[in-house]
């Protein structure tokens, strides 16, 4: 009696004790705000500018840029063309977006820093959601938790930062997991550590003479690749190995491209690069060794940006807005345009988020949503791309995984259930999630181990895209740190039913090679002890056996001894007391919960077991 009272015991005060965990996990995931609707778009909304996001606060700026859905809210940062400040935030609910509403304004010294943001990527770090904004003096990092009552975190000035527009520069930022990488202009890049953003600390500072030659402006950094370009010049593109992470070496470079403004990286290692004087150009790095010109297309005017949703590449233009489709590469064709119509525009700042295209215009004349595609967005999430890529050997443990999804991605329902990586038959690892572009990341706490297989999980009815659409099928891939990719142990045929059993056994591992493993009792019932349990087999490690005396119980020749723990057996009626029958819960806040009520439960039923 006295080691089961402990043991009651100890399942009591366990629940207990973790119980708040489990609720403070799902309230750092509830979503703070309501989302942004899938509307049913009209034939009158089609590339037709049909909610304009502005405020009215005297002064201040009313350019924009890049946008982001931040904790269900739409987040626009407003600051003038050219680098120049001051910089405003405003927070709005796009639960409607034909009618947006704002519900919070950020205004004050630290926003004064702000500059135009060719970047906003998102960290999510033990809970806390936090965003890493340019300034005219380097980086500020503001915790988003609640978007609503936003602050300043933490902030790091960078050597050579001084406010310029393209050169002296914190351009635009890039953040993979523990590290955030800055373009700085002719400054090259700054590597930072970004694990505590509390506390963020410079790692180093790469001269351009390492990265390429050129005035480093885009950049995005996937898997153990950082790709980059020059902005406003000339075409010259570059990749870089930055398997180790703060020493990031080149591995190729382009140049003598036509003259470029920016890129963009989608799917099937591609960038995408708006050319200034009408050329739409495709490149590959699908060997980092050896960049490769896919396309140059002239599809005409001034491009400036562009971004990459589906098979669909769309191009910022200064005069106006193109919807591309690149799935013949070969041939990439113009399936839609639109125009703000206002004044003295600048169509370069895309956003595609579902059905829906947000056009940020930093001349300040308006910035309004469009509908891209008829009716509401239906299409699934896709990880279009994985890095390190499925069947992979000798990954750095240092590695962090990214994927390329093919939509803007709900960070509400990214976690190690939904996006998981994990050792072969192990728990998911627990870390840092980015995000930016499409492009999610994710880096261990620790360094992965050596000489071992890890798998990315992306199951169906997991992670989602803006517009609520999950994955058509799970996703699984494999990667190793050693020189082959192991494969998991299959699982064990169930035990066969009946009284008693014999004692013969089904080995899922004869030889024990990886260790003993276990191997499964032929007969009897392995829920009431009457037929065994697991044991070890030959030279295998010790198994535990919840066994009791059933005839296939016994270990076999050769095998460790067992050790074992005591059954525990349902009563048939309430006298006899303790009955337990748990019930799978559908998350783990309502397992804890169920287990926590049943234990006190049976104590106060029977006061005696414990």
């Amino acid at each position: 009696m006295a080691h089961l009272r402990l043991l009651r015991w100890t399942l009591v005060t366990t629940a207990l004790t973790t119980l708040p965990t489990f609720l403070s996990v799902g309230v750092a995931r509830a979503q703070a705000g309501p989302g942004i609707a899938n509307i049913d778009c009209g034939s009158a909304e089609i590339f037709q500018p049909f909610a304009f996001i502005d405020h009215n606060y005297g002064g201040d700026p009313h350019g924009q840029n890049v946008t982001a859905m931040i904790r269900g809210y739409f987040m626009t940062v407003y600051a003038p063309d050219s680098g120049l400040p001051p910089g405003r935030i405003g927070i709005y609910d796009v639960s409607d977006p034909r009618n947006p509403i704002e519900r919070r304004y950020y205004s004050g010294a630290d926003t004064n820093d702000f500059r135009e943001q060719h970047s906003l990527p998102i960290g999510i770090i033990d809970g806390k959601h936090f965003i890493a904004i340019q300034t005219r003096s380097g980086i500020q990092f503001w915790d988003f938790t609640d978007p609503l009552n936003a602050f300043v975190a933490g902030r790091i000035n960078l050597p050579g930062v001084s406010g310029g527009d393209y050169e002296n520069v914190a351009w635009q930022a890039s953040w993979q997991g523990q590290y955030l990488y800055v373009a700085g202009g002719n400054q090259g890049i700054y590597v930072i550590d970004a694990a505590d953003p509390t506390s963020p600390e410079l790692l180093s500072q790469v001269s351009t003479s390492e990265t390429g030659g050129f005035r480093v402006g885009p950049l995005f950094a996937l898997g153990d690749l950082l790709v980059i370009s020059n902005m406003d010049q000339g075409g010259r593109y570059a990749v870089l190995d930055i398997s180790e992470p703060d020493d990031p070496a080149l591995l190729d470079q382009l140049g003598n491209a036509p003259r470029m403004y920016a890129i963009t990286v989608g799917a099937n290692h591609r960038f995408y690069t708006a050319g200034r004087d009408g050329n739409f150009l495709i490149h590959s790095f699908s060997d980092p060794t050896n960049i490769t010109q896919v396309r140059n297309a002239l599809i005409g005017q001034d491009q400036l940006y562009t971004a990459v949703q589906d098979h669909f590449v769309y191009l910022g233009r200064q005069n106006n807005v193109v919807k591309l489709d690149v799935t013949d590469e070969q041939n990439p064709q113009v399936v839609g345009e639109g125009t703000l119509n206002r004044a003295n525009p600048d169509h370069g700042q895309v956003t595609p988020m579902g059905n829906l295209l947000y056009i940020g215009n930093d001349h300040g004349t308006g910035s309004a949503f469009f509908c891209h595609q008829m009716g509401q967005d239906t299409i699934p999430l896709s990880p279009d791309t994985i890095y390190p890529e499925d069947g992979a050997t000798s990954v750095s443990t240092e590695a962090r995984v990214s994927i390329v999804f093919s939509d803007f991605v709900n960070l509400e329902t990214v976690s190690t259930d939904t996006v998981s990586v994990r050792p072969v038959g192990g728990e998911p690892l627990d870390g840092i999630y980015t995000y930016q572009f499409n492009h999610l990341s994710f880096s261990s706490n620790e360094p992965l181990s050596d000489d071992t297989t890890y798998e990315v999980s992306i199951p169906a009815a997991g992670v989602r895209d803006v517009m609520g659409n999950g994955l058509a099928e799970d996703v699984l891939i494999r990667f190793s740190t050693g020189s082959t990719v192991t494969l998991p142990r299959p699982e064990p045929p169930p035990p066969v039913g009946g009284a008693g059993g014999t004692a013969g056994v089904e080995p899922v591992n004869p030889t024990g090679e990886l260790g003993g493993g276990f191997v499964v009792p032929t007969g009897g019932d392995a829920t009431d002890g009457a037929g065994g349990g697991f044991v070890a087999p030959t030279g295998g490690a010790p198994a535990v056996s919840a066994g009791g005396s059933g005839a296939g119980g016994s270990p076999p020749s050769g095998g460790a001894p067992e050790s074992s723990v005591p059954s525990v057996t349902p009563a048939t009626s309430s006298s006899s007391g303790c009955t337990m029958t748990p019930h799978g819960g559908s998350s783990a806040q309502i397992f804890a919960l169920g287990i926590l009520g049943a234990l006190v439960g049976f104590a106060r039923r029977n006061r005696r077991c414990l």
